[in-house]
């Protein structure tokens, strides 16, 4: 049975990494407010990876009124206010004027809480709070480049708003009455998958070509096509590259329009998963897509080491999804997809809870490799049976160049319907 811990495995995957940061890279510059705003030369290639009743007598008609006063005031304190990030860097300031100090800077559709608004030199600026708790900043935007209603990012308002197609994509039953199929990589990576050795244009038409190959295996089940993107990349000292919100919202945006399914996922690197899962979290409030975490590379020395996940932080991601969730008023279910290839990856999984609420933990194989080696590791993940979504990947040859990993030879449809238990997601690399 081949291990996909393999030490060519990882050297490659470095290579790959360290040639998607060179490619990556991106300068800040200021604009001539002095707000730090990125590159329009360098935007496409920037991958780095959040209310009357009256009545004849004056005292029936007062009541009336307060009861009003009242539940406006209640309605209004309910409502946080977010604003949503408009230019592709901007810097975030210790006071609301642009010569103060730097704290950090906020990437362009990152969600951040209003907590105060003033007007200096005829401009409007807002003190904020970054939501992601273990990297939380407090500091001075300018309100020129947000939004309130993050629609005006999109490139239609009404874009997502296909209620047929949102309660199908968000149903709790999706996951048991389909086969989703799922092709992963990143766009600007010809190794990392075959996502990254097409266009988005020419991935569709394959993605579906093979996604009807897995509905004809089964009268009783149907099959969803998907797109698996990783999102953030790790580097070389446990770093992550994120993606950039256009690219990622390019993909999700052309597949919502053609009926598919998104994963993002990340892959931790030196952060916690608290961190990682904070990161994707915003791209919730689109009802095509699906979160995932890579506990293989939750390690500051990738390369040298496998990273891991607990139980119990894997609840904790499925709690932090869910407040996300309940306190956005995001319908529907969403999945949490983690990986595992060898037991130290997963420690404690026994700890692991499932319940009918919003999010459904997907428990994938991974590893490549001959396909009886393949259906040995499947079987020991079967042993966690208090996981019954399970997830099934499958690596796509690409090369003969050593050390460039595939299966060989690659599984049929039919023999991964086979496995037991079938697994609702299966993913090509």
């Amino acid at each position: 049975m081949v291990n996909c811990s393999d030490l060519n495995k990882w050297v490659l995957s470095l290579s790959a990494v360290i040639l998607l940061s060179a490619c990556t890279n991106q300068e800040e510059v200021s604009d001539s407010t002095g707000h730090e705003v990125a590159d329009e030369t360098n935007k496409e290639e920037n991958e780095t990876g959040d209310l009357d009743s009256s009545d004849d007598t004056e005292e029936e008609t007062e009541e009336p009124e307060e009861e009003t006063e009242i539940e406006e005031t209640e309605n209004e304190e309910e409502q946080e206010p977010y604003v949503y990030i408009t230019a592709d860097r901007l810097t975030i300031r210790s006071d609301s004027h642009e010569d103060s100090e730097s704290l950090g800077s906020l990437v362009k559709g990152k969600e951040v809480l209003v907590l105060e608004e003033v007007e200096q030199d005829e401009s409007t600026w807002y003190k904020v709070q970054t939501l992601n708790p273990e990297n939380s900043i407090e500091g001075w935007i300018s309100a020129e480049y947000t939004v309130t209603d993050i629609n005006e990012l999109y490139s239609s308002p009404e874009l997502f708003e296909d209620e047929e197609l949102n309660e199908f994509f968000t149903s709790p039953t999706l996951f048991e009455e389909n086969t989703v199929v799922a092709y992963y990589g990143h766009p600007h990576s010809e190794i990392m998958g075959i996502v990254g050795r097409h266009s988005v244009e020419e991935l569709i038409p394959l993605l579906k070509e093979t996604t009807e190959t897995y509905s004809q295996t089964s009268e009783e089940k149907g099959a969803v096509p998907a797109i698996y993107l990783v999102y953030g990349t790790v580097q070389p000292g446990g770093e992550i590259n994120p993606m950039s919100y256009d690219l990622a919202l390019s993909y999700i945006e052309t597949a919502y329009q053609n009926g598919i399914l998104i994963y993002l996922d990340h892959q931790i690197g030196k952060h916690s998963p608290q961190f990682a899962i904070n990161e994707l979290i915003s791209f919730l409030r689109y009802p095509n897509v699906h979160l995932a975490l890579d506990p293989e590379w939750r390690t500051d020395r990738p390369m040298q080491e496998v990273g891991h996940l607990t139980g119990e932080e894997i609840n904790g991601i499925q709690d932090t999804m869910r407040a996300y969730m309940e306190e956005r008023n995001i319908k529907g279910h969403r999945q949490f997809v983690f990986h595992q290839f060898i037991d130290s990856m997963i420690h404690n999984i026994e700890e692991v809870s499932v319940d009918d609420g919003p999010v459904i933990p997907v428990h994938n194989t991974s590893g490549w490799g001959s396909p009886d080696g393949k259906r040995a590791t499947h079987d020991r993940n079967a042993g966690a049976t208090n996981i019954p979504f399970k997830g099934f990947k499958l690596w796509y040859y690409y090369s003969d160049r050593p050390g460039v990993h595939y299966d060989n030879p690659l599984m049929t449809p039919e023999e991964v319907m086979d496995l037991n238990p079938q697994p609702g997601l299966v993913i090509y690399q």
